[in-house]
């Protein structure tokens, strides 16, 4: 009954003075509600995309990387080596901006690529303790001391940033 109703929502007619047409205001209300719906999905789908493209690290730790360098800087120190003067010198000459706001922005980019150059480090190590399979092949009850050690590596990230989904109380015990 409700689909029929929403199928007479718009009516027009053709008459001779022009067309008529009859739009009924709860259906504007429920496709306006439907963008609304559409649009937080795509928002919630893009925050997902991001959160899982940085996997292990977090968004927010970019932040803390850019205020760890700039906060060197500050203090008259090159945490680049020299890196983020190369950057500067490539930098395209803009008349708008100036020497402080260039070095800035170069600081921001060798931030930005130490900070992936991180998450790919974390991701290699994760794919290397993730291929340990020696703990499937020891006796029940005796655990080694290279699987031990492997347990606390694998289960420690997880702990220092738990994702929402990890919360549940699930945890990977030996």
């Amino acid at each position: 009954m409700a689909e029929a109703h929403q199928a007479v929502a718009f009516q027009f007619t053709v008459t001779p003075d022009g067309i008529d047409l009859h739009m009924s205001h709860q259906a504007l209300t429920e496709i306006y509600l439907s963008g609304v719906r559409s649009w937080k999905k795509r928002i919630i789908g893009l925050k997902n995309s991001v959160r899982t493209g940085v996997y292990p690290v977090s968004p927010s730790s970019w932040l803390f990387v850019v205020i760890a360098i700039l906060a060197t800087m500050y203090t008259r120190s090159d945490p680049s080596m020299g890196l983020i003067a190369k950057i500067q010198e490539h930098l395209p000459v803009s008349q708008s901006m100036s020497n402080q706001c260039q070095t800035l922005v170069s600081a921001v980019l060798f931030s930005t690529m130490l900070w992936l150059l991180l998450i790919f480090t974390m991701r290699m190590c994760l794919k290397q303790l993730l291929s340990y399979h020696r703990w499937m092949f020891e006796k029940h009850g005796k655990m080694s001391n290279t699987t031990k050690v492997w347990v606390v590596s694998v289960v420690l990230p997880k702990h220092l940033h738990p994702s929402p989904s990890s919360r549940s109380g699930i945890f990977i015990t030996a």
